[in-house]
């Protein structure tokens, strides 16, 4: 897994490629959303367009992620997770707290 971050205006984007599962590449993750906010980011997109799966710790991080930046008084929005990824946000009933959208246009505006 590879995790990027790419900036856009005000916005921080986090485009996240393979598993977002248990070890590096939730560490990698992680250091990367970490890294963001400590450079002040008060908008995050995470990018899952590339996302093939999410396991529970993928899942843990992003609610990390998501308390943090509120915490901060910021945002966080989801761009292009596929229906495997929604089902695992579904079924813990976590699309109900993450904002999903279909691009970065959208996430974005």
């Amino acid at each position: 897994m590879a995790a990027v971050i790419r900036k856009h205006g005000d916005a921080v984007i986090v485009d996240v490629d393979g598993r977002l599962a248990l070890g590096g590449p939730v560490d990698e993750f992680r250091a990367k959303w970490t890294e963001a906010l400590g450079n002040g980011a008060k908008a995050l997109v995470i990018n899952l367009t590339k996302v093939t799966m999410v396991d529970s710790s993928g899942i843990g991080t992003m609610i990390r992620a998501h308390s943090a930046i509120k915490a901060n008084g910021g945002t966080l929005k989801v761009v292009g997770a596929n229906n495997t990824v929604r089902q695992a946000f579904h079924v813990t009933r976590l699309d109900k707290v993450f904002e999903f959208h279909e691009n970065e246009e959208s996430a974005l505006a």
